[in-house]
């Protein structure tokens, strides 16, 4: 948008310009805002994800090393091997 000389402007389109770069600033600062608070709740969501990918790794690591332990407990030439 190109600049307005405001002097050269009647009361009322005066008035209107201005409201109306007021309600842009003000939209830019409510943008701003949302930007952060997604930003925000985009992170607490990844470090939730990745508490619940460990605690699923850990999970199946747990059950393969049991699933071992019996196999060998059952398999008399596991030692062997």
């Amino acid at each position: 948008m190109r600049p307005v000389n405001l002097a050269r402007l009647t009361p009322l389109r005066r008035g209107f310009v201005l409201g109306f770069m007021r309600a842009k600033r003000q939209a830019r600062r409510e943008l701003a805002r949302q930007a952060a608070d997604f930003d925000a709740e985009l992170v607490a969501l990844q470090d939730e994800f990745n508490e619940l990918a460990i605690a699923h790794h850990k999970q199946c690591h747990a059950a393969a090393v049991s699933e071992a332990l019996l196999q060998r407990a059952i398999d008399p030439n596991a030692l062997l091997h």
